[in-house]
């Protein structure tokens, strides 16, 4: 696996940080970048194509990107580097909210409010307008060093909802390739993107300032996300850079 290109940050008022800072506050006024997840997986033939494009739409300021690989192609004869769990019961979870009737891939779902196959890239492209136009206001949102090398994420503010969920996620930025043995995809070095690397769900939120400790990654990026439970729409996020290069 190598590096192809380094993950463009973008600020615009957002709270990207050090892994050794505290992170810049996001309140209500602030914009910030529409979040764009795609479920993926190495298996599936139409994925390399939607891989290329969730990088395309990380180039935009108004937009970040995360992917998370699903394991249930891996019957079809190749085994996942990336799958977890977990990322297909968050895909899962998405369904009822979104009025989708089954998993599939390459699935992208628009800031918890809207989704898109990921061979319609003007639906996804239009989904990011439609959300910019209706952004909600933001909590304030920090990330902090915590004791013993964890982080702590501290929100504060009038929760959107009576209850949302607060969410740590690691992710390794930028491109990565892995070489596919077997299944669909046979002999393609596959692209991927800011492909999750750990997803912990920190508990819920009902307003005020709270404070959640979570696991840190640091040679990974970190995000923490606060949105309506059980899938529900993000409100907002705060992200960490990467102490150092990460392990693809």
């Amino acid at each position: 696996m190598k590096w192809l290109f380094a993950l463009f940050l973008s600020a615009l008022g957002w709270a990207t940080i050090s892994a050794s800072n505290a992170s810049d506050e996001v309140g209500s006024d602030d914009e910030r970048p529409v979040l764009v997840e795609l479920f993926t997986s190495q298996g599936c033939g139409l994925c390399p194509e939607a891989n290329r494009y969730l990088g395309e739409l990380d180039q935009r300021d108004n937009v970040f990107v995360l992917a998370y690989a699903v394991s249930y192609w891996d019957m079809y004869g190749w085994t996942d580097t990336y799958a977890r769990p977990e990322y297909v019961q968050r895909q899962r979870t998405y369904l009822p909210r979104l009025d989708v009737p089954r998993l599939y891939t390459p699935h992208f779902v628009v800031d918890g409010v809207t989704d898109a196959p990921g061979w319609e890239q003007d639906a996804v492209a239009n989904a990011v307008e439609a959300r910019l136009t209706a952004m909600p206001g933001s909590p304030v949102i920090t990330i902090a060093d915590g004791p013993f090398g964890s982080f702590q994420v501290t929100l504060d503010g009038n929760a959107p909802e009576d209850v949302l969920d607060v969410w740590l996620i690691a992710y390794a930025p930028g491109w990565a390739s892995v070489s596919v043995r077997s299944g669909e995809n046979e002999g393609l070095d596959m692209l991927h993107y800011n492909m999750v690397k750990s997803l912990t769900y920190l508990g819920n939120w009902s307003g005020g300032s709270t404070t959640f400790t979570g696991e840190s990654f640091r040679h990974y990026g970190t995000v923490a996300i606060v949105q309506g439970a059980n899938g529900g729409p993000v409100y907002g996020y705060a992200r960490v850079a990467p102490s150092s290069a990460a392990t693809r």
